[in-house]
């Protein structure tokens, strides 16, 4: 399976990586530039998309692709929550195909995701109150660019 990562270049995803083909044979390509991130998933496609919206430029990455596959099977691995916060869960389930796990969770927890992506419901899914204005749109909710 081809896995776009896009988060910073360290020795825990380095590790994490290493895991996850050795374990999975999966094909992991580790980006940590927009431009660079964006090129590849635009040129090959990958089957799952890895991202860390907590990075600099992560949430941007995350819209990007939507923006280009709003169907795109992503899995966000972060220890923040400020996608949920921003869009609620009840946006990502009805109009995205996203998965969360918190980089905390062992290897075996994310491989566990990739190879049952589709029958794996979001384990966050409402666990954060939904925004609390009813009237505005999800563009309002977004963050400044």
């Amino acid at each position: 399976m081809k896995i776009l990562f896009i988060d910073n270049d360290s020795i825990q995803n380095d590790i994490r990586i290493a895991l996850m083909e050795q374990a999975a044979h999966h094909d992991i390509h580790l980006i940590h530039d927009a431009e660079e991130a964006i090129a590849f998933y635009t040129a090959e496609s990958p089957d799952i998309v890895l991202i860390d919206f907590a990075i600099s430029h992560g949430l941007d990455m995350l819209y990007k692709i939507l923006e280009i596959n709003p169907l795109q099977h992503i899995i966000t691995i972060s220890d923040k929550v400020d996608c949920c916060e921003y869009l609620g869960c009840d946006y990502c389930i009805e109009n995205h195909k996203i998965k969360r796990i918190l980089k905390k969770q062992g290897i075996h927890d994310l491989l566990y995701l990739i190879e049952n992506f589709d029958a794996m419901p979001c384990e966050h899914a409402y666990k954060l109150p939904l925004p609390s204005v009813e009237d505005d749109t999800v563009e309002d909710r977004l963050p400044e660019s």
